[in-house]
């Protein structure tokens, strides 16, 4: 079945996913016995050398799209459950499911990144319905990049004569330290044609995430019209696979209050 809502879909959150520990080289050359290096540039330093003798933090985004795509060589899969709601508006215990594949291209760094999804989104039988979505990314700075997404370039079963769905975001990476620990976000701000009333109008769409360690980030989202709020996990031994809960219009502000489950794994460098 079609997700109630196009931005939160098991492809955008497969990626956002694999964008987790994204973190563009900081400049390392500034010494301290150099006496034409500024403050701040000492400060930078200092903090980049500090990160790379913590463990490894990351923010994650979930509800909506980013302007990130997957590295390149990277291939993965997820699967998704959505809750869905009976005719009185109460959440049952059935879900609607999609399964997910997906690689990444090229190099946003460097020219173009790009990013290849097909969706499954028929599941009884597996496999009925489904679409191919597009995805291009270029940073615009070392660590702000902006994508332009096309979800539906094709597709078969239900999805067959929906039309191309467009999103433009913008997201930029940063660090908020506190002493000698830092916290890694993601913020992103956005424009679709598919994203209110149910995703059949245009509107914008807006989010931060954060890392708070190495195993595990927090997520808020809107589309304006309601709010979603997220978590990601992952575990250190289970090496490429992460687990991510939405709370999708989280205060019921438009009858659309569901829970999304999303399990997903990324195999970097597989080609």
């Amino acid at each position: 079945m079609a997700q109630d809502n196009p931005s939160l879909g098991t492809a955008e959150i497969t990626t956002d996913l694999q964008v987790r520990g994204t973190d563009p080289a900081l400049d390392l050359e500034a010494a301290p016995r150099d006496t034409s290096v500024t403050g701040n540039e000492f400060v930078t330093s200092l903090q980049a050398m500090t990160k790379l003798l913590l463990p490894p933090k990351s923010p994650v985004l979930l509800g909506i799209g980013s302007g990130v795509v997957a590295p390149h060589g990277t291939v993965f899969a997820s699967a998704s459950g959505t809750t869905n709601r009976d005719n009185a508006g109460d959440i049952t215990d059935d879900l609607d499911g999609s399964v997910a594949f997906g690689f990444g291209l090229g190099d946003a760094t460097e020219t173009v990144g790009v990013q290849v999804t097909g969706v499954i989104s028929g599941m009884e039988p597996f496999g009925d319905s489904g679409s191919v979505s597009l995805k291009f990314s270029r940073a615009l700075a070392p660590t702000t990049f902006a994508g332009v997404s096309f979800g539906n370039v094709a597709g078969w079963g239900v999805e067959e004569d929906e039309d191309v769905k467009t999103t433009a975001a913008i997201t930029h990476f940063g660090d908020i330290w506190a002493q000698d620990t830092y916290f890694p976000y993601m913020l992103t701000v956005g424009y679709g044609t598919n994203v209110t009333d149910g995703g059949t109008e245009e509107g914008a769409i807006l989010g931060a995430g954060v890392g708070l360690n190495e195993y595990m980030g927090l997520s808020i989202s809107t589309n304006t019209e309601y709010v979603n709020l997220g978590a990601g996990f992952r575990s250190p031994d289970l090496e490429g696979w992460n687990l991510s809960l939405t709370a999708v219009d989280a205060f019921d502000q438009e009858d659309r209050q569901a829970l999304q489950i999303a399990v997903s794994y990324a195999i970097p460098n597989a080609f």
